[in-house]
């Protein structure tokens, strides 16, 4: 009786996992049928990218999730190409389910790109030259207006023939109905090179970040010989190249060694796919803290005790004509948590900020940077103010609205005449 008692509850446990089983196939087959359907009835919009939804890719995450949320009859196809530059092993369908997990609300509305898909929509995004060179022969084969954000990187490369070829493959397109640029350099060139009209180049300063995740819960700010006794210098960017060069990895590892020889309470942090293993950091044993690559979830506290972020990265190093935009996402995301904010302008590209009063703007020089931080590491009270200025500096021009609003309204006005010039 015993045994059988125990058979029953064991066929019982079995019958759960099988229901469970059972639902979780019939919400996948809803899915995808949701999916298929999607091909047959009109979207507002359809936004075509290589790397969303990963996590990592926060600027992506939280741009396309405002046209989800504001337009609301929108998907998103992703052909997931660039997981493993960065990286990731997982597949699309994982990192699909974990997003769906985080923004239920949108569950459905991530697919995975087919080229085979017909597709029925008033108006195709996309972001990076890359991308828009990809999916421009799809683009005009299911003949939808298309508009795209010239992001530095992403194949865009200035002077450079491979690049300008394909600028002016997706630039001379008859469905291009406008190409965002966030840069006064890009639009230069674009306007200057005679890629397309004045008129079809929208200027939108900054990049989409998701700034309510880094500022809804403010961690009290840990200062310098009052909360804590460590002066925090870091580090944060994604590594592109074998050392990091065109971040200016190797740079601020000078700048670290120079510092270390005076001052035995500054720290140093460095946030990213870097490791002890890709430049000599022996003399700095003991003072140099690696964290890996993190998500957004992660930034909020960790900046709260940070003193200084260094970003000395420098142009055309990982590509010729390459270069990135300016502030780096990852300066915009410290200064909003305020940390003060040190970086390089070598192209002149700032136009927001006002330096030493909200940032501090250094050559891509060791020596140089080192008397900058010297300085204010004697001033520390200086360093402080200049973060506040720089914290209301940094959500005045990144609010979530700020960045958006601009954005929302050129894709409606896209999507009212691309519905009228079909």
């Amino acid at each position: 009786m015993i045994f059988i008692g125990a058979l029953r509850g064991r066929i019982s446990n079995l019958s759960e996992k099988i229901k469970d089983k059972a639902n979780k196939i019939a919400r996948d087959a809803m899915v995808i049928l949701k999916n298929c359907l999607s091909s047959h009835s009109e979207k507002d919009l359809v936004v075509l990218d290589d790397m969303f939804p990963h996590p990592l890719s926060a600027f992506r995450i939280a741009e396309y999730n405002c046209y989800l949320k504001h337009f609301g009859n929108v998907d998103v196809h992703s052909t997931a190409a660039t997981f493993t530059l960065i990286g990731e092993a997982r597949g699309f369908s994982e990192i699909c389910s974990r997003y769906e997990r985080e923004f239920p609300q949108f569950a459905g509305h991530v697919i995975r790109f087919n080229r085979r898909r017909v597709l029925r929509a008033k108006l195709v995004y996309t972001m990076f030259l890359n991308n828009a060179f990809f999916f421009i022969d799809y683009i005009e084969k299911e003949n939808i207006p298309f508009v795209f954000t010239l992001y530095p990187g992403g194949g865009f490369q200035l002077n450079q023939e491979d690049s300008d070829r394909k600028l002016r493959r997706v630039l001379s397109s008859p469905l291009l109905r406008k190409v965002i640029v966030t840069q006064t350099i890009s639009y230069r060139y674009l306007v200057d090179n005679q890629f397309c009209l004045s008129d079809k180049v929208e200027h939108i300063y900054g990049v989409v970040l998701p700034t309510d995740r880094l500022t809804m819960h403010r961690f009290p700010k840990s200062y310098y010989k009052k909360h804590k006794d460590t002066f925090d210098l870091c580090f944060v960017a994604h590594k592109y190249t074998r050392d990091g060069a065109d971040k200016g990895y190797d740079v601020f590892l000078d700048v670290a060694s120079l510092l270390s020889k005076i001052y035995p309470d500054i720290v140093f942090h460095v946030v990213g796919p870097f490791d002890a293993s890709v430049l000599d950091v022996s003399e700095l044993q003991g003072r140099i803290r690696f964290y890996g690559s993190l998500e957004t979830g992660f930034f909020p506290e960790f900046y709260a005790g940070m003193d200084m972020i260094l970003s000395p990265n420098i142009p055309f190093v990982l590509a010729p004509g390459a270069f990135d935009g300016f502030p780096t996402g990852c300066c915009v995301e410290a200064g909003l948590c305020g940390v003060a904010v040190m970086c390089t302008d070598p192209l002149g590209q700032n136009s927001k900020f006002k330096d030493r009063e909200e940032i501090l703007l250094v050559p891509h020089d060791s020596i140089e940077i080192f008397k900058v931080i010297d300085n204010y590491y004697n001033r520390y009270e200086d360093l402080c103010c200049l973060a506040e200025r720089g914290r209301e500096a940094f959500t005045r021009v990144f609010d979530m609205d700020a960045q958006m609003d601009p954005r929302r309204r050129v894709l409606t006005e896209c999507m009212n005449t691309g519905a009228l010039n079909r």
